[in-house]
């Protein structure tokens, strides 16, 4: 009995092993709802047109986690859906240092990042971030959790506690509820509207297009007849 156990327990060891380094997104808890995170289940006002909006992401091209090599992430294709539907102006969290194209390279440097509370440098200033009244912000998810880099976004604009915030990004299971809570807790006061997650690996099908401008009609960034 004690053999068969000490097996089954190896067994089972070695399972969460190849899980866990297979997609670095997935959480120990059951997956959320794709639409998540904290919000404040309010809409935009109705005199908002597309220049109080800014779309902020960062991703990540290369090798993604059952996606393949690609020249645009994830997230940034997510971004391009909202961008194509409001005609907001964009912005691109580039790090100083570019990340491993490799995917397995990645993780090391991410779980690095992760357990050092680093605080990876971003190579473009954001400029003009005071006309803007509505904010959406993106990233992938990387072991249950935004990028350390958001957090260097976050420290380096404190006035984004003054806007609207809309949380967005893609993942591998887990939902992007932690995207929300964490700016909930760098900005405890700001308005969040409902955020959107969508696996990073149907990114690029029509439906999930489809269910971006859904998403934007629902918090009413674009009009139901757009």
């Amino acid at each position: 009995m004690n053999r068969f156990f000490m097996i089954g327990c190896l067994l089972g060891l070695l399972s969460f092993g190849a899980c866990s380094g297979d997609d670095p997104q997935l959480e120990d808890t059951p997956p959320s709802e794709e639409n998540n995170g904290g919000n404040d289940n309010g809409t935009v006002s109705p005199d908002v047109t597309n220049e109080d909006i800014l779309i902020v992401y960062f991703s990540r091209a290369g090798e993604n986690w059952e996606v393949g090599y690609v020249d645009r992430g994830n997230t940034a294709v997510m971004a391009d859906y909202i961008q194509e539907y409001t005609g907001a102006a964009t912005f691109e969290i580039v790090p100083e240092v570019p990340y491993p194209t490799d995917y397995a390279t990645m993780l090391q440097v991410s779980q690095q990042e992760r357990d050092t509370d680093a605080r990876p440098a971003i190579k473009n200033p954001l400029e003009n971030l005071e006309q803007y009244s509505i904010v959406f912000i993106g990233s992938p998810i990387w072991y249950g959790g935004p990028p350390m880099i958001m957090q260097t976004f976050y420290e380096t604009y404190p006035a984004l506690a003054e806007k609207t915030i809309v949380p967005f990004g893609t993942h591998g299971g887990s939902g992007i509820g932690s995207c929300a809570s964490l700016i909930r807790e760098y900005f405890p006061d700001a308005t969040l509207l409902e955020s959107l997650g969508i696996p990073g690996n149907r990114i690029r099908d029509n439906q999930s297009r489809s269910q971006v401008q859904t998403w934007l009609q629902r918090i009413g960034v674009i009009k139901t007849d757009s």
